[in-house]
């Protein structure tokens, strides 16, 4: 499997440095930028470099070209351009920019892909995951609560939202899909971020109550230095099942994933998942308070009846005005018999369009995903 990169996040320093050790030619040419270079170059890494982004995806020495670039929309046209040069590709979620909606569109994209798409998670740190496996897959019952203490070498926004991502991700490596979270913030006078801490949990009036999970980030302190953070399951009896989080071989998940391709979609739930966790937080610290999470199924349907609830209200809106303009202009303006026949039509013609686009639903795609407050649905074997 040879690996070939393109773009400038830091993120992707460990899956070049681990590309690189393991092989024993240079890495395929590669569209390095910014620190991921300057790193690449302060450690000696062979490889050979590229002029454009282009260059790395048809160059036919490589099968998985791994993007790390911050911008979304470039995401999505490097991987449209790399499953057309049939290339697996491996997403590195940006710092600041990622959300469900790249998730979505990811998914999208491999509908009608024969490759792999590949985001790289935070419970990829979990060295008792197997390879073949999304989830943990813990007993809930059994449990009465997950936490996580993740230390930060700072807590600029960067390394803030990486942090968060990657805890969050690891607290639904669980099984669990929550659906309320609370953040809070704790800031010395000045204005400096102490830590920050997130609560997740299920409404009360929820089927399945889940075991609630917390996580918090904070500066890392001499202690930390040789310690790994530590998933810790409390359950009801008293015992602590603790599971370590470190960095951890990444090719071997690749290799299973490009081999079975089918099992990506539920990769890319999960991410869809964990950003829209994110994003929730993110309202919790603007409101100051718990807020429920609504999970999307990322699907076409969804969208589209999304799509055609706003066009129906829009167009229950033109009726209902089109109707007093009418009534009104009727008496007030003396027209022929064909313009008030026109203005009739032009009345009925969204209407029209609307109930055929109806007949489009049973074209669009729908899939499983994961079901709300439990388990997923699309874990492995």
């Amino acid at each position: 499997m040879n690996i070939a990169f393109v773009g400038s996040s830091l993120s992707a320093w460990p899956l070049l440095q681990e590309a690189s050790r393991v092989s024993d030619q240079p890495l395929p040419a590669s569209l390095l930028q910014g620190a991921l270079r300057e790193r690449a170059i302060e450690t000696g890494i062979t490889l050979r470099l590229a002029s454009s982004a282009e260059d790395v995806l048809l160059d036919q020495t490589n099968s998985v070209v791994v993007i790390a670039v911050e911008d979304c929309d470039e995401i999505l046209r490097l991987t449209r351009a790399a499953v057309q040069a049939e290339k697996h590709v491996v997403v590195v979620l940006p710092e600041l920019t990622a959300s469900a909606a790249l998730t979505f569109e990811l998914q999208l994209i491999l509908d009608e892909s024969q490759t792999a798409i590949i985001p790289i998670l935070g419970r990829w740190l979990l060295p008792q995951l197997p390879t073949d496996r999304l989830t943990l897959q813990l007993q809930a019952d059994i449990i009465r609560q997950l936490t996580l203490e993740l230390p930060l070498h700072d807590l600029n926004e960067a390394s803030l939202n990486t942090g968060l991502r990657n805890g969050l991700d690891l607290l639904t490596a669980s099984g669990f899909l929550y659906s309320q979270v609370t953040c809070l913030d704790q800031a010395v006078p000045g204005g400096g971020l102490i830590s920050r801490m997130v609560s997740l949990s299920t409404q009360p009036e929820a089927e399945r109550l889940l075991p609630p999970a917390a996580l918090t980030l904070r500066p890392a302190t001499s202690t930390d230095v040789g310690q790994s953070p530590r998933l810790i399951v409390i359950q009801r009896d008293g015992q602590q099942q603790q599971f370590a989080v470190t960095a951890t071989p990444l090719l071997p998940r690749i290799r299973h994933l490009t081999a079975q391709r089918q099992e990506c979609t539920a990769w890319l739930d999960a991410a869809s998942a964990t950003l829209e966790l994110c994003e929730a937080t993110a309202r919790s610290i603007r409101r100051r308070r718990t807020v429920d999470v609504h999970f999307d199924a990322g699907t076409e349907r969804s969208v589209f009846k999304s799509q055609m609830t706003a066009l129906g209200c829009g167009v229950l809106t033109w009726l209902l005005l089109g109707m007093v303009a009418y009534l009104i202009a009727g008496q007030l303006l003396t027209l022929p018999g064909w313009a008030w026949h026109t203005a009739r039509i032009l009345w009925m013609v969204p209407l029209g369009i609307f109930l055929i686009a109806q007949l489009l639903l049973p074209l669009t795609r729908n899939r499983g995903g994961q079901t709300r407050g439990g388990q997923s649905t699309n874990d492995g074997p």
